[in-house]
């Protein structure tokens, strides 16, 4: 049951879009976090890209023209007079960012959220637009304890705040895969490294085990993954799904699950799996996996970017009964600080003052 937090207050969401990505998944989480905690709740997106859920009321501003849009989202922003407007958008262009922050966001108290560790993303490149969105910004949310640290030792901000992002998605059966297997979920882009997974995957033991690999997600190296797989020895044990919105499902059926992402903001995909009760295997990528991951205790963490290690780790959880077993009764118990309840009342502290 999620925390009630009193009188009404309005929040505007904005972002891009809700589909693909993890930033948008946890977009789409918090809206249902914070329509559940009785907020208003306002979800307003950029571009015409909807595939996830949302709770509240939808403004999708995608139809309309670059210039368009942002005017009929200030004449929207001004006539719904929000209590507050938390951003999910990406930040990369210095003019775009003064844009908002003198324009669009101006006399509003806005909250900006940090997704990756790549900060030039959410800060731009530029460290004097930073320093204004610091200045301007009501807070700057993280969503790991490390990449708040980053951002402090970069800029020297101080003033950071880390709220995790939340597990809201609910389990649908479905028909179960004829196999066992391990499994790997993301956008089929090149920081995820799939391709060097399932080069690793050939390299492991578990293809002679009849332990077959599966990933799940779509993206722009589909037909360049497709290829590698066919290419390989062992393309019957290795699947491409697409996209699919019950994941939680395959990550309980799964053996483990296994990340060998370039670098993640706070992977839900760990948290996901162990809250199912599936044990996880990840390299210690900047930011978010040790977060969640104590090795040989709910999973395994690898040295990062060191996939001979990786190939060891997967050989491990086949042969080492004792240690899988282990960290199987493990994972539930270790992400309950990561409950709706939990993450719910750190936005309700958050939002309840509208004079700091």
């Amino acid at each position: 049951m999620l925390v009630k937090q009193g009188k009404t207050t309005k929040i505007a969401l904005i972002g891009y879009t809700l589909a693909d990505g993890g930033l948008e998944r946890a977009f789409s989480s918090l809206s249902q976090l914070l329509h559940d905690s009785y907020f208003e709740v306002h979800v307003i997106v950029l571009e015409n890209k909807v595939a996830y859920p949302y709770y509240g009321t939808l403004i999708n501003f995608g139809k309309y023209s670059k210039f368009q849009k942002y005017f009929k989202l200030k004449k929207y922003l001004n006539k719904q007079q929000f209590d507050y407007i938390i951003d999910f958008r990406y930040r990369i262009n210095p003019l775009m960012e003064l844009v908002f922050l003198y324009y669009l966001y101006f006399g509003f108290k806005f909250i900006y959220t940090i997704h990756s560790s790549v900060l030039e993303h959410y800060f731009t490149s530029s460290k004097g637009i930073a320093n204004q969105i610091f200045s301007k910004a009501f807070k700057i949310v993280s969503v790991s304890s490390e990449m708040n640290a980053i951002i402090k030792k970069k800029y020297g901000f101080e003033k950071g705040i880390v709220i995790s992002n939340v597990n809201n998605k609910i389990m649908n059966s479905e028909a179960s895969l004829p196999f066992k297997y391990c499994l790997a979920i993301g956008r089929l882009v090149s920081l995820k490294q799939f391709d060097q997974l399932i080069t690793t995957y050939c390299k492991s033991d578990l293809p002679n085990s009849e332990i077959h690999l599966v990933i799940i997600g779509e993206g722009e190296e589909k037909d360049r993954l497709q290829k590698l797989i066919q290419e390989s020895q062992y393309s019957n044990y290795i699947h491409l799904l697409g996209f699919k919105e019950n994941t939680l499902f395959y990550c309980k059926e799964a053996l483990f699950l296994v990340l060998t992402s370039n670098y993640e903001g706070f992977p839900m995909v760990i948290l996901e799996a162990l809250s199912v009760g599936t044990t996880v295997i990840s390299f210690d990528c900047k930011t978010g996996p040790s977060e969640l991951i104590t090795n040989e205790e709910n999973g395994l963490l690898v040295d990062n970017q060191d996939f001979e290690a990786l190939k060891i780790a997967m050989n491990r959880m086949l042969y080492e009964k004792v240690l899988y077993t282990y960290c199987k009764e493990n994972t539930k118990g270790s992400v309950a600080k990561f409950s709706s309840e939990k993450i719910s009342q750190k936005w309700i502290t958050l939002l309840k003052s509208k004079t700091e």
